[in-house]
């Protein structure tokens, strides 16, 4: 692989080898303490939301989400330890093999997928995990990767545009097919943060605009599903009371709550009024029981977890972690948002889980790993320093052309001149003459034309000698 950073002293080769064991777990103390907290407090939610489905759906087993859920986290906790024992730059060694599997997974999906509630999104084998969760991950990885190899190259549209295209429209078209549209387009968003946040200019920007406002609307025609969220959502604008059953449910929830909530585990629409409460209406109990000042809390939280993942992804050594750090950093804001969105009505319906605080298996391992990943890029940014953006070889000798003149070899002159092009040479700076330069050439000149009256003078004086004798003799 080309190096990525080539003008740090190759500070992007992995540096793990070089620190010790502490050192190793010298990670941004910062982020590692939100992703604690948000976590725990996922947990909490996760046991409110549904103590009471366990007793009625799992044996009377209140704590079986949560033992599930907590067993996830434990998981996730392990990988990031194992992510800290690596450096990240490894990734860019499985990041193709990694999206090549996770493409085999989704074409899985489409062949021996489990449907549940109209969508065929899972897999059963040796458990029920969403392979669409991985996407995320491996696409952030790849698109990384790649955008951190093309340098400035990416603003060609040949290197640059098409490519990206075609590597994101298949990902994209086997998810949105299962069909979970909202997934498409939080992977797309991702995939063109990324992209943009490379360099890529405005010109490339407007043709992903026009491509996305052509390809959107049609999705939305040809999947009912999504059409029917869509015109419910219109009409609700016109009368509430027709709004789809979980949105009237989740703002009822949030009425509810009030300022400082009914109390953790005291919310009464988790009792089969809110459909999906610990899963798609997490942000709705959690409005219920602990009011607007525990939905303030969240957003506050995530919006301390960006700016952090912001600061580590401008202090990474290489600019793969630069763009890794930010695409994480993204997926969580985005994904956050979506959620945030359906529930207050901003948007229509769509099954966007809260990343960490709602209930799902594979989405709270992925997440963690992500998490894990950028706490190891804050770890590597502290001890490498800055990035610098790699450049291609085209705009290196370009700028190279500008900044140091081409000199013309000198002609073949008489014995003077080439004595006065050497004055000029040894008091020139960059190709163009000074001060110096130009009293040297005087100083020169002088000296010719001194030598040369003198040796005129001498001549003439022997002329006149030997015209002198030659008359006395006569």
């Amino acid at each position: 692989m080309t190096t990525l950073n080539t003008s740090q002293n190759d500070r992007s080769e992995p540096i793990l080898s070089r620190l010790s064991l502490a050192e190793r777990f010298r990670f941004d103390m910062v982020y590692a303490v939100l992703l604690v907290i948000i976590v725990g407090f996922g947990l909490l939610m996760v046991y409110s939301a549904t103590f009471d489905l366990g007793i009625q759906r799992v044996n009377s087993d209140a704590l079986y989400f949560f033992k599930r859920q907590f067993g996830a986290a434990i998981l996730g906790g392990l990988a990031i330890l194992i992510l800290l024992q690596f450096d990240y730059v490894y990734l860019t060694r499985i990041s193709v093999p990694m999206l090549g599997f996770t493409v085999l997974l989704l074409l899985a999906v489409l062949i021996a997928g489990v449907t549940i509630n109209g969508a065929t999104r899972w897999l059963t084998a040796g458990g029920s995990y969403q392979p669409s969760e991985l996407a995320k991950l491996a696409l952030t990885i790849y698109i990384s990767h790649w955008v951190a190899t093309k340098g400035d190259r990416i603003r060609d549209l040949t290197y640059g545009l098409v490519p990206f295209s075609i590597i994101v429209t298949v990902v994209c078209g086997l998810v949105v097919v299962q069909p979970a549209v909202s997934s498409t387009l939080l992977i797309g968003s991702i995939a063109v943060s990324i992209f943009f946040v490379a360099g890529a200019d405005w010109k490339q920007f407007s043709i992903i605009a026009l491509f996305g406002a052509i390809v959107i609307p049609l999705i939305i025609l040809v999947n009912d599903h999504a059409r029917l969220r869509v015109t419910s959502f219109r009409t609700a604008f016109a009368d509430p009371t027709t709004a789809v059953y979980q949105v009237q449910q989740g703002l009822i929830a949030l009425g509810l709550g009030g300022m400082f909530g009914v109390g953790i585990g005291q919310g009464a629409q988790k009792f089969t009024h809110l459909p999906f409460a610990h899963t798609d209406g997490i942000f709705a109990i959690i409005g219920e029981e602990l009011g607007f000042v525990g939905t303030f809390g969240v957003i506050v939280l995530f919006g301390l977890l960006i700016w952090r993942g912001i600061v580590i992804a401008n202090n990474s050594r290489t600019m793969f972690g630069t763009y890794l750090a930010y695409g994480i950093t993204f997926w969580f804001g985005y994904q956050a948002l979506l959620h945030m969105a359906v529930i207050t009505t901003v948007i229509p319906v769509t099954g966007m889980p809260l990343p960490f605080m709602s209930y799902g298996g594979s989405s709270m391992l992925i997440n963690m790993i992500a998490a894990g990943i950028v706490l190891s890029i804050s770890r590597d940014g502290q001890q490498g320093g800055r990035p610098v953006r790699r450049r291609s070889q085209k705009t290196v000798n370009s700028e190279a052309s500008r900044s140091v003149p081409k000199r013309k070899r000198p002609q073949a002159q008489g014995p003077s001149k080439q004595r006065r092009t050497r004055q000029a040479e040894n008091s020139t700076m960059l190709g163009r003459p000074t001060m110096l330069g130009r009293l040297g050439d005087m100083v020169g000149k002088g000296k010719e034309y001194a030598s040369e009256s003198s040796h005129l003078r001498r001549r003439n004086r022997r002329r006149n000698l030997s015209s002198s004798d030659g008359s006395s003799s006569t």
